[in-house]
């Protein structure tokens, strides 16, 4: 049988070794959680909270995709930046020039072309600047 002190230092030399929290999260993928882009008007993230219930389901989601856009899965800027709209062309969905049709769709309730998003309203002043928020930051090239 083992020391007590043995056991002891032998414990307390384990527990040193380990990791408490990570300093730097960002080296290990998504760091323990994938909650995307958090918009500073909302605190929220905004692919989860906002584009989640508000505009995916029955709407924009990977098995529906009304206008052939799919909000829901992952690289949802590479179908949004700099893309033309199937309702709009040659306008883009998302640029950075006059923020693109989604931004005027979801802000204004008689927008140039096509309809107001969502289908009856339903998004608050703060998610759609929190929407607005994500695709200046999508266009940027920064995360989903």
């Amino acid at each position: 049988m083992a020391h007590p002190r043995v056991v002891v230092v032998t414990c307390l030399l384990a527990l040193a070794g380990c990791a408490g929290s990570l300093d730097n999260p960002d080296r290990f993928g998504d760091g323990g959680s994938n909650v995307g882009f958090v918009c500073t008007s909302l605190g929220k993230p905004v692919k989860t909270e906002v584009i989640g219930q508000k505009c995916v389901s029955g709407c924009h989601s990977a098995s529906v995709a009304q206008s052939g856009l799919d909000l829901e899965s992952a690289g949802t800027g590479s179908r949004l930046v700099n893309v033309s709209t199937t309702v709009c062309p040659p306008r883009h969905r998302v640029d950075t020039v006059d923020g693109g049709t989604l931004q005027e769709k979801i802000s204004q309730s008689s927008p140039s072309c096509g309809a107001s998003m969502p289908p009856g309203g339903g998004l608050t002043n703060g998610e759609v600047s929190c929407i607005i928020e994500w695709t200046r930051n999508l266009a940027a090239g920064g995360q989903e």
